[in-house]
């Protein structure tokens, strides 16, 4: 139909249902970019994997899955950390998150990622 909607929400679960393609943010950066079925099946980003085992299931049998707790300090969104936004709450962050601040690349046909993990040059 040639129809573009730009939906923003703190829900992910909602975005879900309503989106073909999903940006996700932390600190106001764009740290993941993919269609919807590549980021639920299989998130790349530490804060895009913390958001989705956030979300409830209601489902029993799935109420014992592990769940990934973000510790650490949560920056200031007026004054953010130097390197990536998120290293003072990553569980996988380096010495080198702390210094640089990834660019999106593209992790996938449908996926684009700004992590160092995922950096050409490593």
């Amino acid at each position: 139909m040639g129809l573009s909607y730009l939906f923003i929400s703190h829900g992910i679960q909602a975005v879900k249902y309503i989106s073909d393609k999903i940006a996700v943010m932390y600190l106001g950066k764009i740290v993941e970019f993919a269609r919807k079925e590549e980021l639920f099946a299989n998130p790349r980003h530490p804060y895009t994997k913390a958001l989705l085992s956030a979300v409830p299931i209601p489902d029993p049998k799935l109420r014992n899955r592990e769940r990934l707790i973000l510790t650490g300090d949560l920056p200031s969104p007026s004054n953010p950390p130097k390197g990536c936004r998120f290293h003072t709450r990553c569980p996988v962050a380096t010495e080198r998150c702390s210094s640089i601040n990834p660019e999106l690349v593209q992790t996938s046909e449908d996926s684009l990622t700004a992590c160092v993990l995922y950096e050409k040059n490593c």
